[in-house]
């Protein structure tokens, strides 16, 4: 096993303890190699150079959710599975939530006994006059949203190809989200908790300045198509980057192809996780 390992360091010291991690892979003679959270990026780009040669088999996110969220763009192009290691806080993404587990979940990898979970991702884009301003990739969500929180903002949405009106919004955002992404901001806004095998977007005012909007659930297989009807807004993704959108800008989300693959053990479960993690049942 050659594992490529992204360690977010500005974690408690308390909680520090890659140095489990380590000595595990070492105990099951694992390959690996470390690298930063900040340096997550730059890897990136590494990758998609044309003489770039994959040698990992494994990505190794240590740290919390949002480690596993900035890393899942370089599992998905590497089409290697992600284990996620909790060294942060919630974890909701993660399969091995305490630390002392780490040689138990090594060790069953090693030996391939372990689970796949298949979550999909959304690629976000931005078209100003028709062209392409700017693409990224979201694990969770992307947030469309107003700069001025106090004055309110107008979006338009339509789906598909067809670009068949769903509705006009009057809000301080919208929301649309994959189902991991269902229990995170789309949920702290309001949305529904959505199983991660089910093939939708879901699509969350912020705030709505309306009594009946309320979120919607769409086939991902139709484009999600923003239009933005007021200034001085921008696109969130995932919390990572951000990109600044005028009047007229229309955003277009449409589901990857490719799924990312996590790692999973059978004791687990996605209802597990709610009842520990947000106390939702």
């Amino acid at each position: 096993m050659n594992a490529l390992i992204v360690k977010k360091v500005n974690i408690t010291k308390k909680k520090d303890k890659i140095s489990y991690l380590l000595e595990s892979l070492n105990k099951y003679k694992a390959s690996y190699t470390v690298i930063d959270y900040n340096e997550v990026e730059d890897f990136y780009k590494k990758i998609h150079s044309k003489n770039y040669k994959n040698d990992y088999n494994i990505l190794i996110s240590f740290g919390g959710d949002g480690t596993i969220l900035k890393s899942a763009r370089i599992a998905r192009k590497l089409k290697i599975p992600i284990l996620g290691i909790n060294a942060g806080t919630i974890g909701f993404l993660t399969a091995v939530n305490n630390l002392e587990n780490i040689d138990n979940a090594i060790k069953r990898i090693v030996d391939k006994d372990y689970n796949y979970i298949d979550r999909s991702m959304l690629d976000v884009k931005v078209y100003r006059d028709g062209k392409i301003i700017f693409n990224s990739y979201a694990v969770n969500e992307a947030t469309i949203t107003t700069i001025n929180i106090s004055k309110i903002s107008k979006y338009k949405l339509f789906l598909g190809k067809e670009n068949n009106i769903l509705t006009e919004l009057s809000a301080d955002g919208v929301i649309i989200s994959t189902p991991t992404g269902s229990t995170a901001h789309s949920f702290s806004a309001g949305g529904p908790i959505v199983l991660y095998d089910v093939n939708c977007f879901i699509i969350t005012p912020i705030c709505p300045f309306t009594l009946n909007q309320r979120s919607y659930v769409v086939n991902s297989k139709k484009s999600v198509n923003v239009e933005v009807l007021s200034n001085r807004q921008f696109v969130d993704v995932d919390g990572r980057i951000n990109f600044d959108l005028v009047l007229g800008d229309k955003v277009v989300i449409t589901e990857l192809k490719n799924k990312v693959k996590y790692i999973a053990f059978e004791n687990n479960t996605f209802f597990e996780n709610i009842r520990n993690k947000i106390k939702a049942l």
